[in-house]
């Protein structure tokens, strides 16, 4: 083999020669520098050499495509603090005790991890699956880690099913930090109102303090577990859950009256009104000539669902308003009674449910939070279910959400 030089970027090791075995891999036999160890019994530094333990080979990073391994020969040192002057092998700092791989092969193989699977990275590095499960267990832990979070600033709370029908609930609580960093801090199995409290009042004290906002839906079992944690002020019902809400009737007063309109009037007038639910549900100012024309015809021959639709862009114009929590009550209210009394009665339910979370909807106004990243997260976790073919236990999603989120972050 033609000798090249190039640095192993571990400044503790010294290069003593390198070969290529009959496998192709690239075998580098190394030394080194370090005159001292931690003593495994008392942890106090040992100084004393006492001979050599057998060679190890650590499997370190690949390079030209070749699987690269370094070979040492281990040094024992004497502890001279311990009464039995106990023996111990050297600790590098570049690889962990005991473990096959170095902590640079480590993180490059976490980054490989990142979006993929512990099988399809098994095979493209050659390394055995459980191998890959060790390494992944020794970088991210099972549940969070308090010391890594400075703030809370806004947390999110939502439910996923892991199998069709809705059955089987995940509860999944996220994070973002001041710095806009994303991260799970919490994966619970169901979404009973005790399971999440008692994980709310796990978090540390200082760090509650820190949190601004707990976006929720309208699921009481999250909304008043955030209540008694961090306070009514705190929690915002999310805006969007709040539309969905209100647009559902709408949407069922429109599939009632296309119904009667389809039996009433012509085909060819009947097919000047397609692609109302489109219509009815996008910004007025968004609308194209075509389909302004479509829904003033609309309105013609249906004044019930003229008169509903005009509520419902009136409350989305509420909710996309920037103003203060004490105006936007005072819009909430005149909307209420302003529907109240017309003849819309398509609302009357909504109204009521309105009226029940009024005070965590107006927390929105305040700086305008809302739960859009916790569904862009429950998209993510989607596809990392589809990718793995299922996760058994919250332990391994969690694991495999905070890599997919922070890991390039981590070992990039």
């Amino acid at each position: 083999m033609s000798k090249i030089d190039l640095s192993l970027d571990i400044d503790s090791l010294e290069i003593l020669s390198q070969t290529v075995d009959t496998k192709g891999n690239i075998v580098i036999e190394v030394q080194s520098k370090a005159t001292d160890t931690p003593c495994h019994k008392c942890g106090k530094t040992a100084t004393k050499r006492y001979g050599y333990g057998p060679f190890l080979t650590i499997k370190h990073l690949p390079l030209f495509d070749k699987p690269v391994y370094l070979k040492i020969r281990s040094v024992r040192y004497q502890c001279e603090h311990c009464d039995d002057h106990a023996t111990t092998s050297e600790q590098y700092d570049w690889c962990d005790r005991g473990s096959k791989t170095s902590k640079g092969l480590e993180k490059y193989l976490m980054r490989s991890l990142i979006h993929s699977t512990v099988q399809d990275v098994s095979r493209k590095e050659g390394l055995g699956y459980k191998s890959i499960v060790s390494i992944l267990q020794r970088h991210i832990g099972e549940k969070v880690d308090w010391s890594d979070y400075q703030d809370l600033e806004t947390i999110g709370i939502d439910e996923i099913s892991l199998k069709k029908g809705y059955q089987d609930f995940l509860t999944i609580i996220s994070a973002i930090e001041q710095s806009g960093r994303l991260t799970i801090i919490g994966i619970l199995e169901g979404r009973q109102k005790k399971d999440v409290k008692d994980f709310f009042e796990s978090i540390p004290k200082p760090l509650i303090a820190t949190t601004k906002a707990v976006c929720s839906d309208m699921y009481d079992g999250f909304v008043q577990a955030a209540k008694e944690v961090f306070g009514s002020q705190a929690v915002v019902v999310d805006r969007y859950h709040v539309a969905k809400l209100y647009r559902a009737p709408l949407d069922k007063l429109r599939i009632k009256e296309m119904r009667r309109l389809k039996s009433e009037i012509s085909a060819e007038e009947y097919s000047k009104l397609e692609a109302m639910m489109w219509i009815l549900r996008a910004h007025h100012e968004c609308l194209s000539e075509a389909d302004k024309s479509k829904l003033t015809l609309l309105y013609k021959y249906s004044p019930a669902l003229k008169e509903a639709h005009k509520c419902a862009l009136k409350l989305t114009h509420i909710l996309n308003t920037k103003c203060n929590r004490k105006v936007a009550l005072s819009k909430l209210n005149r909307w209420i009674k302003s529907v109240d009394n017309s003849d819309v009665q398509c609302f009357a339910t909504f109204i009521k449910t309105l009226k029940k979370y009024k005070p965590s909807i107006l927390n929105y106004f305040k700086a305008r939070k809302n739960s859009g990243f916790v569904e862009g997260l429950n998209n993510k976790i989607k596809v990392a279910k589809r990718r793995c073919y299922g996760f058994i236990k919250p332990e391994s999603l969690f694991q495999r959400m905070q890599l997919d989120l922070i890991g390039f972050d981590m070992y990039a």
